[in-house]
């Protein structure tokens, strides 16, 4: 299984250490060039001193044995030595140094001038050697008749010092380096530890959450910005998670509540049926079918709700104000003119954009909302555009304390507003079609009269 923070210590731990091998080579490689540089430096410089020492005096060729001596040349026990050769290429003087020894001459001694190389010096140590080709100084008091001859020096001197100080620093390098991923692996390891505690915080309290525990949520407090996104994101899948559960336990508890009792009648009337056929009359047949044409609506009531409140999956179309308005009065026709129902119809022409079924849903519950609760010979007022529906009817049995649960499911003032086919879901259908089609929905009563306002 993956792991962020140990694929963290390894991405930052190889970028580390690759990190440290480029400055560890770079600080060893600068560190050799500069040694070797003023080491050809010096060699250079002791070149010249012994080019300056040199000089023809009364015809011979000589070196200031002084300068020879403080150039590091005087004696056989020294690790610097010179040889000066002739035109022809054969020994002319050799440093006291190298007693009976000859240096030996690197492959481009006879074609580059002023040039290094390495070398093996003639106690097989490993050397540094720099050549020059000049004409030796004629000492001023003497006139000699022949030009001073030209010859090419050879200086060799033993660099095994630099290579063993090139040696503890690469090792010093390496140690430290070494010691460097070490403890930076462990202090890493703590580093990341400590900046993904609040990602641990947060997994552990995701994982802490049950079934039983939807309502808990999780506290952004002393999260990271980084993860302040994910913690509202997951609250916000927590709420409508919660809202789920609770909706179908909601309405599983209201179906089973809502359908008992027209369950209980059937039951009663097949039982007095099967018991008694020959009293089975056409009238019992029709009492059956009328609960079972209850038991339909109501099944259809609670599966337009939770279609509604699933969530906003809608499916917009043109919907004619008119035409649905007069199709919702025709359904209640027969109702109305048993009760003598009387509209007073203010429309607006036009058309506009829902969903037909939910609007459907809206005009069928709250004229027949209207026309099943106003008194009798009542005048309900219907006022609608493409913006907005407004009915109004006589309430008389309502107060203005009873407003806030006019929209909650299996709400009724009285015993007289629980008729057959009405189940006080109506107005809950309304509410969560309307949340659907993501407008307001209110409720006024004033001197009597309920208005119920829609605006989407």
């Amino acid at each position: 299984m993956r792991s962020i923070r140990r694929d963290l210590a390894v991405r930052i731990g190889g970028v580390s250490l690759l990190i440290l091998l480029v400055g560890g080579f770079g600080l060893y490689f600068s560190i050799r060039g500069s040694l070797e540089r003023q080491f050809d430096q010096g060699l250079a410089t002791k070149t010249q001193a012994i080019i300056t020492a040199s000089e023809i005096d009364d015809g011979e060729f000589e070196i200031d044995l002084d300068i020879q001596a403080f150039a590091g040349f005087g004696t056989g026990d020294q690790e610097d030595y010179f040889e000066i050769f002739a035109e022809d290429g054969s020994s002319f003087l050799k440093s006291p140094s190298l007693g009976l020894r000859s240096l030996a001459k690197p492959a481009t001694f006879g074609e580059e001038d002023g040039s290094f190389a390495d070398t093996i010096l003639p106690d097989g140590l490993p050397g540094r050697a720099h050549w020059r080709t000049y004409v030796p100084a004629i000492d001023d008091d003497e006139v000699d008749p022949l030009p001073p001859p030209t010859l090419r020096i050879l200086v060799a001197s033993d660099e095994s010092y630099i290579h063993r100080i090139v040696r503890l620093i690469a090792l010093l390098i390496a140690l430290v380096g070494g010691a460097a991923v070490v403890a930076g692996l462990v202090i890493l390891n703590g580093v990341v530890r400590a900046g993904l505690k609040p990602l641990d915080r947060l997994s552990a309290d995701v994982q802490a959450i049950g079934v039983t525990d939807l309502d808990r949520r999780l506290d952004p407090e002393g999260l990271p910005e980084e993860l302040n996104g994910v913690a509202a994101k997951l609250n916000e899948l927590l709420e409508r998670l919660e809202a789920s559960f609770t909706r179908e336990r909601r309405f599983t508890s209201d179906a089973a509540h809502e359908l008992r009792t027209p369950l209980a009648e059937l039951r009663v009337m097949t039982e007095v049926g099967a018991r008694w056929p020959e009293d089975f009359s056409e009238k019992s047949g029709t009492d059956m079918l009328e609960v079972i044409s209850e038991l339909e609506a109501l099944l259809d009531t609670l599966s337009l709700l939770a279609r509604a409140e699933t969530g906003p999956r809608r499916s917009l179309e043109l919907v004619d104000l008119e035409a649905s308005l007069a199709e919702a009065l025709a359904r209640f026709q027969s109702e109305i003119e048993v009760r003598g129902i009387r509209f007073d119809l203010q429309v607006e022409p036009g058309r506009f954009l829902s969903d037909p079924v939910l609007w459907r849903a809206i005009l069928q519950n709250l004229i027949g909302n209207a026309v099943s609760y106003a008194p009798r010979d009542a005048l309900v007022t219907v006022r609608a555009s493409p913006e907005k529906l407004v009915v109004s009817n006589p309430a008389p049995d309502l107060e203005p304390e009873d407003l806030p649960y006019l929209f909650d499911r299996f709400w009724r003032k009285s015993e007289s507003r629980s008729g057959k086919g009405h189940a006080g879901l109506g107005l809950s259908v309304v509410r969560a079609s309307v949340d659907v089609l993501e407008g307001t929905c209110r409720a006024s009563l004033d001197s009597g009269i309920l208005t119920l306002e829609i605006v989407w």
